[in-house]
């Protein structure tokens, strides 16, 4: 065990501020979080600064699968970026984590759930009072400084801590390796989701399909901003849909504009004052301009035209919302990372008979090769695949990147120059992508000029209005599960159904679950808070254990 590992050990015994040590299984997987003194050297999460024109492009991404992969690689670009930490520990390498891992895990939710329940008064917590913004954003202003409050972390002990990061991999695990993290934007619903979430825990699901939509507004973004004298601050463009409406809300000091056209100088004009909306369709920016300076918080909510049905959330997720699923394999002891063979020969073998993914060899590599990095015990890690999921469409944007000795081929070979010019390993991960759940593009080769990519594409087609396909070898395992799709599965967040269910039955799942069946989203294609962090039955138990009787 390292000095650092040695700090943090006693650790394992605080409930709210740490998670328990790894713990290694078979196939070298395993999730660790990040901790309470971890999120201090962080700082808070970096938000996913989503693109709002995404969703007006929603048919022509259904519809081209070149145009669809240019717009994952570009969430990916966001979401891979650099982030430094809010202190620098001095080890000889930048103190900065890819945006992903600066992520909410469910360490920080349990946490900051604790803080926001028990703030509540008895009638509040019997009521199950929903979260003010102010009091979401007291606690997410706090997270970084919980470990302050911990009488087993006095300054002498915080100070051996960050003398103890001494390279790069030790860096990038301060980031720790949580199989799932949250962005800001998904983080902060799910907290003020928590009365929906903990009515639906338990209760039967509702059916899979719903005549009326949900009509609660959806957020887009809330951000708080010291504005200097005359200062103005811009947010946008965000696409507004026919028959929808932004609405913006000023706190603070400061004045709105609106902006609406094909250019930020086009159709502008102010609100006179700290509330303003604008109809679509048409591309929306916002201004906020203070005279005198000063703090401000800007709101912005959609009232869409036709909300996805979210019945066991407060509404559907916000635009800035993304989730990340990690797949790390230890870099050591011998164990390797598989090689899947993703060209039009490999897919066309692993969607034969029980379409499962089988390794064609495997790999040793280095950490300039391979995002790798160090755990407080001295333990290494590799990341082998990355899922990423944006709220960037009403139905997300789905990408998935997995590593490849060979990455500029098949779905590698039209990386852009923006993912080169991260640095590092990123260069060597391949990425596919879905936003709906059949195949709009009637060219199977997508339009790709790259050859191997072309016949890759090809070979997982299945002809224009058929399902559609992306499966990342390194995280969908087992049998069926080559020829899955992130979306089809993801319908049924909410439902108690396993994955292993939905492939294995074609009848009520079809096309290995990739078919849509549903059109009622329980938890707005999450299967966080039923599945895997099992967040509702979290937030339930809480809330049973810290809610007085009735007086």
């Amino acid at each position: 065990m390292t000095e650092r590992g040695r700090i943090l050990a006693c650790c394992a015994a605080l409930a709210v501020a740490c998670s328990d040590p790894p713990r290694d299984v078979c196939d070298g997987v395993v999730a660790s979080a990040l901790t309470a003194p971890d999120r201090k050297l962080v700082g808070a999460a970096s938000a996913y600064p989503a693109d709002g024109m995404v969703r007006g492009r929603d048919d022509e991404l259904a519809h081209g699968q070149a145009i669809r992969r240019e717009v994952a690689w570009a969430a990916a670009v966001r979401a891979l970026a650099p982030v430094p930490f809010a202190i620098d520990p001095g080890a000889a390498a930048p103190a900065e984590l890819p945006r992903w891992q600066t992520w909410y895990g469910a360490d920080d939710l349990r946490r900051l759930f604790d803080r926001l329940f028990r703030n509540l008064s008895p009638d509040e917590m019997r009521a199950r009072a929903s979260f003010t913004d102010l009091a979401l954003d007291e606690a997410l202003a706090w997270n970084p400084t919980a470990v302050d409050e911990l009488a087993s972390w006095p300054p002498d002990r915080w100070l051996a801590y960050l003398d103890a990061i001494d390279d790069a991999a030790e860096i990038a695990g301060v980031g720790g390796i949580d199989r799932v993290q949250y962005s800001p934007g998904a983080a902060r619903h799910l907290l003020a989701s928590y009365a929906p979430i903990v009515g639906c825990e338990g209760a039967p699901a509702p059916p899979p399909i719903a005549d009326a939509p949900s009509a609660g507004p959806r957020r887009v973004v809330r951000e708080t901003m010291t504005l200097t004298a005359c200062a103005e601050r811009g947010f946008g463009p965000y696409f507004v849909g026919d028959g929808e409406t932004l609405m913006a809300r000023l706190e603070g000091t400061g004045s709105l504009r609106v902006r609406s056209g094909a250019a930020p100088t086009a159709d502008s004009f102010d609100c006179g004052g700290d509330r303003c909306s604008a109809s679509g369709p048409a591309a929306i920016w916002i201004a906020v301009t203070a005279e005198d300076g000063g703090a401000a918080t800007l709101t912005i909510d959609y009232q869409e035209a036709d909300p996805a049905w979210a019945p066991c959330l407060s509404s559907p997720f916000p635009l800035d919302a993304a989730v990340v699923k990690a797949d790390w394999r230890r870099a050591e002891l011998g164990i390797t990372v598989p090689v899947f063979d993703t060209s039009a020969t490999g897919l066309t073998a692993a969607l034969a008979g029980v379409q499962e993914w089988q390794p064609a060899t495997v790999a040793d590599p280095a950490p300039e090769a391979i995002y790798t990095l160090a755990l407080p015990t001295g333990s290494r890690y590799r990341l082998a695949g990355l899922h990423l999921m944006t709220k960037e469409l009403d139905h997300w944007l789905w990408l998935t990147m997995w590593w490849s000795p060979q990455p500029d081929s098949d779905f590698g070979a039209d990386r852009p120059p923006s993912v080169v010019a991260l640095g590092g390993p990123w260069r060597n991960y391949k990425m596919c992508v879905v936003t709906a759940f059949r195949e709009g593009d009637a060219d199977p080769r997508g339009g790709a000029t790259a050859t191997s990519l072309a016949e890759a594409l090809a070979a997982a087609h299945r002809g224009a209005g058929g399902p559609s396909w992306c499966s990342n070898p390194m995280i969908e395992l087992g049998h069926g599960n080559a020829a899955s799709s992130c979306i089809g599965c993801h319908q049924h967040g909410g439902v108690a159904v396993t994955s292993e269910d939905i492939l294995a039955d074609d009848v009520r799942f079809p096309d290995n679950g990739r078919a849509q069946v549903r059109n009622n989203f329980l938890d707005d294609y999450s299967w966080a808070v039923t599945a895997g962090d099992r967040l509702g039955r979290m937030f339930a138990d809480q809330v049973e254990y810290w809610t007085p009787p009735p007086p």
